[in-house]
């Protein structure tokens, strides 16, 4: 008898309606070389779509180029910027980049953190990469690097209640097995309000530039165990924490963030450009933007979708499901989806996916869509506030987002949508089509 759950279905191509439900998942993470991922710039113009290039200019080598490079990646969650990182990072192996990820939303209390929490946080990754990679530095920088984790972060009377059941933790040869434990520890200490944490980030802030002086010396000595590659530190998920926390904790840090010796990748919420709560990203740190799909181009009335956007779309869409399986009307499904989404590659999935969940076992029609639709904008709506509802006409009229609290809000909840080429905005199709914004458009329409 076989165990039906030890029998993987991860990845695996829909033949039915009811197997999309699964291959449609708008949370699944999706890798370089999986059966589902699809290179959409392959199939999209590099004008209005060439995220993976912009990002092998910035951090790939060149003569010329800066040793280490400090990058942001822009763009509303769920646009794909993880799979992108990912395959452009890939294809940088080649040319030396050795990456080192961190899950923003699993590394740091998303009630409050700091910019020691972020130093604390970059250097406990880089030694597990290290860990990870089997290899070894020299035996005096392990020992300082022990030091200043064991004993110059925390008091005396913290360090056994912290470290007391890692053994040599004080004492005895250093590894980087056990660097990495203790290093482990103390970052763990960081997602909790007590005062552990705020000991540590006392003791880590008494001098800020003695602090990223530790954490180069760290990442020196990594550097020489790696070589002739170079770490690019990825702070993957940044976009989904506070936009006030990620102000404070790096934008108004940056001088000091910037020091470090290694590149780095963050990524960043549209809000943190255009309407920024302090400091504006393209200030202090090199942009690259993760747009919607090109489902239109500047000019374009609202109900126009792309040939090559629908192309791309049904080819992505096709790496998850037999199209002919799940969709009564390929074409004109392919294209409500499209349409509906605003390009937005999420958005697009869980439309798809909601459809499914309604009609399952019969196929989806242009109609379930529709509705799928509709009811992820009533859902993106009711994020907004009342006052929002005139700005996002207004919005929608122009093309174009300011620096307003209203504008704010709808970019950090991808009410509004950022198109490349010419740059410009639009609202999201989903809200568009929502009672309320038809109301709000009605109501300016005939003042």
């Amino acid at each position: 008898m076989i165990d039906c759950w030890a029998v993987s279905t991860t990845h695996i191509q829909a033949r039915t309606s009811t197997e999309a439900f699964w291959a449609l998942d708008p949370l699944a993470v999706v890798k370089p070389g999986d059966p589902w991922f699809a290179d959409l710039e392959t199939r999209l113009p590099r004008a209005h779509y060439g995220v993976t290039h912009r990002l092998k200019r910035q951090l790939g080598a060149s003569r010329g180029r800066p040793e280490f490079v400090h990058v942001a990646l822009m763009g509303h969650a769920g646009m794909g910027k993880t799979t992108l990182t990912r395959n452009a990072l890939a294809s940088l192996s080649g040319e030396g980049l050795s990456p080192v990820y961190i899950d923003s939303l699993q590394a740091f209390d998303q009630g409050e953190f700091t910019f020691s929490d972020l130093m604390l946080v970059a250097a406990e990754a880089v030694i597990r990469h290290l860990e990870e990679l089997g290899l070894a530095v020299a035996q005096a920088q392990l020992a300082s690097v022990r030091q200043w984790f064991a004993e110059e972060l925390l008091i005396e009377s913290h360090r056994t209640q912290i470290l007391g059941g890692v053994e040599g933790a004080f004492e005895g040869e250093a590894s980087i097995p056990l660097v990495a434990k203790i290093a482990a520890k103390i970052t763990a200490a960081l997602k909790s309000d007590h005062e552990y944490r705020r000991e540590i980030r006392k003791r880590a802030e008494r001098d800020p530039r003695a602090l990223v002086r530790r954490v180069n010396l760290l990442l020196d000595a990594v550097h020489v165990a790696v070589a002739p590659r170079k770490l690019c530190v990825v702070f993957d998920n940044l976009e989904k924490t506070k936009l006030e926390l990620v102000d404070r904790a790096l934008l108004q840090r940056s001088e000091e963030f910037r020091e470090l010796r290694c590149n780095t990748l963050l990524f960043f919420n549209p809000a943190s450009e255009y309407s920024p709560v302090g400091v504006q990203v393209s200030k202090v740190l090199t942009c690259v933007t993760v747009p919607a799909l090109p489902v239109r181009f500047p000019g374009d009335a609202a109900d126009v979708v792309r040939p090559e956007a629908i192309e791309a779309i049904e080819w992505m869409l096709a790496q998850r499901v037999v199209l002919e399986a799940v969709f009564a009307d390929v074409p004109g499904c392919v294209r409500a989806l499209a349409h509906w989404s605003g390009g937005h590659i999420r958005d697009l999935l869980q439309i798809a996916r909601r459809a499914v969940e309604n009609v399952e076992p019969n196929k989806v029609g242009v109609a379930d869509i529709e509705h799928a639709a509709r009811w992820l904008g009533a859902s993106l709506t009711s994020s907004l506030r009342p006052e929002d509802l005139p700005r996002a006409v207004e919005l929608h009229r122009t093309h174009r987002v300011l620096d307003t609290e209203q504008d704010r809000r709808m970019l950090k909840n991808s009410c509004v949508l950022q198109y490349d080429g010419t740059q410009w905005w639009d609202v999201h199709p989903a809200v568009r089509a929502d009672a309320l914004f038809v109301a709000a458009q009605q109501q300016v329409e005939r003042v």
